[in-house]
């Protein structure tokens, strides 16, 4: 009995202290009240604002799929145009503009497909930065532009030693090298695949290009 009495006191003292301290320092506290106040309404409009931003620009992105499939290329550009205007650096504006980055290289326009490839290795979205530097480096092959391909190809094995797009990465490298003549280091990256990925359309693909520049 005697034990409770004592914590009741002990919790009236603080609660004394507490309230005496607020009266002594009513305007600090008010001011830091405030402060806080303004600093998690800040919080909550950013992250208000920036929902509407990823719903919207979403929003777009699909807007301009079905520009694709109802009205066409030129339209779905336009509205591509648009949502990277409205929303750059969002995941959709550079998803946006892979659509349209892959529907020029489906049409063999290489080389402006490989103009979108190179301005989104710099996007700040990882996945779409290694989508375009794999893509890049087949476009450049494409484009007769070996060297290029060989240096994006390298590069990207270099700084994505996990990439799921390792294995495509080492075969367009492969590719570049042989046509550019230079089959001692084409037969080498094809030797990797073949160790690396026996079993997959690269390993079978690369076993015979190795056969067949071993001759």
């Amino acid at each position: 009995m005697e034990k409770t009495e004592q914590q009741q006191d002990s919790l009236v003292l603080f609660v004394t202290k507490l309230i005496d301290y607020c009266k002594a320092h009513a305007k600090g506290l008010g001011l830091a009240l405030l402060i806080i106040a303004v600093v998690w309404a800040g919080a909550a409009l950013y992250i208000s604002h920036r929902n509407t931003v990823r719903e919207n620009s979403w929003a777009q992105y699909y807007q301009a799929q079905i520009a694709l499939m109802t009205q066409g290329q030129e339209a779905a550009t336009a509205a591509v145009e648009q949502l990277a205007a409205a929303y750059p650096d969002t995941d959709a504006a550079y998803y946006g503009r892979l659509m349209l980055a892959d529907l020029l290289f489906t049409q063999e326009n290489f080389a402006q497909a490989a103009d979108i490839y190179k301005d989104l290795l710099t996007a700040k979205n990882a996945h779409v930065r290694m989508i375009a530097a794999v893509s890049l480096a087949g476009a450049q092959q494409a484009t007769q532009d070996y060297a290029a391909s060989i240096q994006t190809a390298q590069d990207f094995i270099v700084h994505n030693p996990t990439s799921f797009a390792l294995p495509q990465a080492y075969f367009t490298l492969a590719v570049s090298q042989e046509l550019s003549g230079d089959k001692t280091a084409a037969l080498e990256t094809y030797k990797k695949i073949l160790e690396d990925y026996t079993k997959t359309y690269f390993g079978v693909f690369a076993k015979d290009k190795i056969t067949q520049l071993s001759k």
